[in-house]
């Protein structure tokens, strides 16, 4: 079974290689800022869940 994270991850590895394949500047940054967005989403739980740092004074 997928779990939605390994779904964003295989996105976003999509994403850069059709990147990497764009001839054309504005795709490339499009596919760019996709990948960025699935990666957000499979790293952003950890960071979410992670416990929050003490605070110094």
């Amino acid at each position: 079974m997928t779990t939605d994270k390994d779904y964003f991850y295989q996105r976003a590895e999509a994403e850069l290689q059709l990147a990497q394949r764009a001839t054309h500047p504005a795709a490339v940054r499009a596919h760019y800022i996709i990948a960025n967005h699935y990666l957000d989403r499979v790293y952003s739980h950890s960071v979410m869940s992670s416990p929050m740092l003490p605070r110094s004074a």
